[in-house]
């Protein structure tokens, strides 16, 4: 899985200028938070993610790297920010765990805190032309459960991303892995 060369695309896509506020929805153990942060080092980033044992561990990575990168952890239903409070939005890896109505509330969350002309970027597993692609995201299927990989097997993250209320709702850039394609979707709340 070429996961630190999809991460550098998608930090690249989002285009992410000094001064720009950005949140990393599902930081994990922030390893995209920190690029993100070395690769932008003016911009203001924030990670959220709501398995706050992970991130004890982004913490110590964060404080390790000498890294001015604020992390908190949330409920998993409200992100706790005012309307409009980030340019950029960056997800990685994280919508193919979240059963449907996750995803369309998440989604709906993540506009209400995007400025109006910010950018959505995330990186997650899509239905590929490849029959051989489709069928290895059956194994991650397997292990991450159907309900939640449901909409992403079926390609319907960017219909969700639109539904959401977002406009200029793209594929940038696909990833064959062994483990099904990976595409990069970009968005724009306008």
């Amino acid at each position: 899985m070429p996961e630190k060369k999809i991460k550098q695309a998608l930090i690249e896509t989002a285009n992410i200028p000094a001064g720009v506020k950005v949140l990393d929805f599902g930081c994990g153990t922030a390893t995209l938070t920190i690029m993100a942060k070395e690769m932008h080092p003016g911009a203001k980033v924030t990670g959220i993610d709501v398995d706050r044992e992970i991130l004890d561990r982004a913490i110590q990575k964060v404080k390790e790297k000498k890294l001015d990168v604020f992390l908190l952890d949330y409920d998993g239903t409200h992100l706790p920010f005012q309307h409009n409070a980030f340019d950029r939005v960056i997800s990685c890896l994280v919508f193919h765990h979240l059963d449907t109505d996750t995803k369309q509330n998440m989604l709906a969350e993540i506009f209400r805190v995007l400025n109006k002309d910010g950018q959505l970027l995330i990186a997650d597993f899509g239905r590929s032309k490849s029959w051989i692609q489709r069928t290895l995201f059956n194994i991650i299927r397997g292990l991450d459960g159907f309900k939640s990989t449901d909409a992403n097997a079926k390609g319907l993250l960017p219909e969700l991303i639109s539904d959401a209320g977002f406009e200029n709702v793209a594929i940038k850039t696909c990833f064959k892995t062994i483990f099904g394609e990976v595409q990069i979707i970009s968005a724009k709340k306008i």
